[in-house]
């Protein structure tokens, strides 16, 4: 991947889009394609055959999911596995066919069963024991995952899948269903200071871990695979260290400043208990993420602050 080789980012809007493209601007990679709504419709065949047919990208980061919080995944399942698999059909198909040079497939850690141990190797990857709330969207991702591969056994093609952790950063959604755990926390202790109220709810016991990266280290990482002179099938993308529910909304009231209580409310779901992804791999390559955890929530803190 040169200078002027033509980069397609398939989701540049959201939180690990913008840090790509931020990355490779920087870089001076000076040809970096948008595919992303509303220019272009990903679950649409047509739209999608046309875009690659215009632009003949050379390299695809496909980042675009229908992806949220559990009560959306909850109300909309046909929406979210139907749309998924759609995208997932529609960018791997046309790469395919216009003869893109490498493809980096961005799945979930949802890939992997419930009951796997920790931390969740690689070669965890199945499609048994999802769990239910997740099941049309770790259906939808494993199916990408396994055309990926089928893409790359049967024709050769350079497509590999990366798993990361939960990330998020600059351009995540903060707001309504869609909005994951720490955006979520961020807006509401920040709304709670702001307002003066004397605590804040969170979902769960507090119990539940979560490996948490910024969607800068998370980029940085995709970056350096695409780079990498050899691809691995399927690799994960973490800290190497997972944190409770309950320290990490401490670690964002302390940086906000917010002093009323938080309040942990058990009837509500939390998910898995654990979601420890194992890094050996990618460790191995020689990458590591930047930014503690307090640094991370810090930095999407000062961006979400500027945006208001």
């Amino acid at each position: 991947m040169d200078k002027t080789s033509r980069i397609c980012i398939v989701g540049d809007k959201g939180a690990l889009g913008s840090a790509i493209k931020s990355q490779l601007l920087q870089e001076g990679f000076s040809n970096i394609l948008s595919c992303d709504l509303p220019e272009v419709d990903c679950t649409s065949q047509q739209a999608v055959k046309q875009y690659f047919e215009a632009n003949r990208p050379q390299y695809v980061f496909f980042l675009a999911a229908i992806s949220a919080g559990i009560e959306y995944k909850k109300k909309y399942p046909v929406e979210i596995l139907l749309k998924n698999l759609q995208m997932e059909t529609n960018i791997l198909s046309c790469s395919h066919e216009y003869g893109c040079k490498r493809l980096l497939n961005v799945c979930s850690a949802l890939l992997y069963p419930s009951a796997s141990p920790m931390p969740l190797k690689e070669e965890y990857a199945t499609l048994t024991n999802l769990n239910e709330i997740d099941t049309p969207y770790s259906l939808a991702k494993a199916a990408g995952f396994q055309l990926c591969k089928y893409y790359q056994q049967q024709y050769g093609d350079d497509f590999f899948t990366v798993v990361p952790c939960n990330f998020f950063g600059e351009y995540a959604a903060f707001d309504g269903d869609k909005a994951g755990v720490v955006p979520s926390l961020i807006r509401r202790i920040s709304e709670a200071k702001e307002q003066n109220q004397p605590e804040v709810v969170v979902w769960g016991t507090g119990n539940a871990c979560r490996e948490f990266l910024n969607s800068k280290d998370v980029a940085s990482a995709c970056i350096f695979l695409m780079k990498a002179p050899q691809t691995i099938p399927l690799i994960n993308i973490g800290r190497g260290h997972e944190y409770t529910i309950r320290e990490t909304a401490e670690t964002i009231r302390r940086v906000i400043g917010y002093t009323g209580e938080l309040v942990f409310d058990p009837e509500k779901p939390e998910g898995r208990l654990h979601m420890q992804l194992d890094t050996t791999a990618l460790f191995g390559l020689g990458w590591k993420p930047t930014m503690n955890l307090e640094e991370s929530i810090r930095d999407a803190y000062t961006w979400y602050v500027a945006q208001r």
